[in-house]
């Protein structure tokens, strides 16, 4: 079982992204998987030109010849995909964006009916088994994942407001039921097992209101002092 992890924070090891990731990728190294990690902003990946070269003059093949050029073999060889980031202005961070647009080879250019949408068939027959997104934001409520969940409808959602509260040994042991279901998935998914609904639950974490409050005020006064001090 091989796992590919790509964090596209740009605060690398220094962010709550990688936390939440790290516990992903321990649990699945116990569970007997293979496991790789890189961080997008340390790999050269060119953005997509829309000339649809990849689709018509050289079907599959970039115009671009870049790190993308051994992450698509790579990704049809891989079981899990995880894909990680955080959430900026309530979208995924565009280091991520541009990565995945560089996946059109991958697709053919034809269009199909899948499930009342519309999609475009796979060009490989071998294509990675399960994805999960791993995303962390600063605000406490849920709904900063929103654009992120649409943008991977198919993958296992693991998301985390007010990340930063990891950062903290009190908050990290406050959220140990979240990185337990954490750990608990990651090790479901290699053993070829379906997540189970009452830990989805768990890998998308839900604040109270009281809760929610007390993290404003929290993050009101931490940015206040860095302005006086």
């Amino acid at each position: 079982m091989k796992v590919l992890a790509f964090n596209a924070s740009p605060r690398k090891t220094k962010g709550t992204t990688d936390i939440i990731l790290n516990h992903f990728l321990k649990a699945a190294t116990e569970a007997g998987a293979t496991t790789k990690k890189h961080y997008v902003t340390e790999l050269n990946i060119n953005g997509c030109l829309g000339c649809f070269t990849c689709w018509t003059k050289t079907p599959g093949k970039c115009v671009h010849s870049d790190d993308m050029d051994w992450i698509i073999p790579e990704y049809g060889e891989t079981d899990i995909i995880v894909f990680a980031t955080p959430i900026y202005n309530g979208n995924i961070i565009h280091y991520l964006q541009q990565m995945t647009e560089r996946f059109l080879p991958t697709a053919l250019p034809y269009q199909v009916e899948h499930r009342e949408t519309t999609r475009h068939p796979a060009r490989y027959q071998r294509r990675p088994q399960k994805s999960v997104l791993i995303a962390s934001a600063g605000f406490p409520d849920h709904q900063a994942f929103n654009i992120a969940k649409q943008l991977f409808p198919n993958s296992l959602h693991i998301t985390l407001p007010a990340a930063q509260i990891l950062q903290d040994p009190a908050g990290a042991e406050y959220m140990k039921g979240f990185t337990d279901a954490v750990h608990e998935a990651a090790k479901q998914l290699v053993n070829g097992e379906q997540v189970v609904p009452e830990l989805v639950e768990k890998l998308n974490v839900e604040y109270s209101p009281e809760m929610k409050q007390m993290i404003r005020d929290q993050a009101n006064n931490h940015f206040e002092n860095q302005l006086q001090g």
